[in-house]
């Protein structure tokens, strides 16, 4: 029997967790528990980006993202690029695809090799296009 876990089920066990963290805590788990609250952020800003409230999604996923998180960065270059809770801006979108993009996140390697090679939001750069395409293919 396989077993399914919606969002909302992973969002109580991660809420539990960061409510009622374990006493003793080493550095590993106060990292987990840094992860965990990131998780329970991003799954409260898709939740409102859901329910179309885009204007408190782009708050929410732009404070993610001025945090550090790579999801947070690809969301918020997501809403600039479809111009969701805030103008649109495939210049900003590129810019926020290109901080998630060094930061490791795969998805925004492959916005970012499609902006160079087709010049959205930057100067066409057929190398950098190259480059980025290679980093996505390279897999982790």
């Amino acid at each position: 029997m396989t077993r399914r876990y919606t969002s909302s089920r992973i969002a109580v066990v991660v809420s539990f967790l960061v409510l009622f963290p374990p006493t003793a805590q080493s550095d590993e788990a106060d990292q987990q528990m840094g992860v965990a609250r990131e998780m329970v952020r991003v799954l409260e800003a898709y939740a409102v980006y859901k329910m179309g409230q885009y204007d408190l999604a782009f708050e929410r996923y732009q404070a993610l993202a001025e945090a550090g998180s790579q999801q947070g960065m690809y969301n918020l270059a997501n809403m600039y690029a479809a111009g969701q809770g805030v103008e649109q801006s495939d210049d900003k979108a590129f810019e926020w695809y290109l901080k998630a993009a060094e930061a490791g996140d795969r998805l925004s390697m492959a916005e970012v090799a499609r902006a160079y090679a087709g010049g959205i939001g930057t100067e066409p750069d057929p190398a950098r296009a190259d480059y980025w395409q290679a980093k996505v293919a390279d897999g982790p």
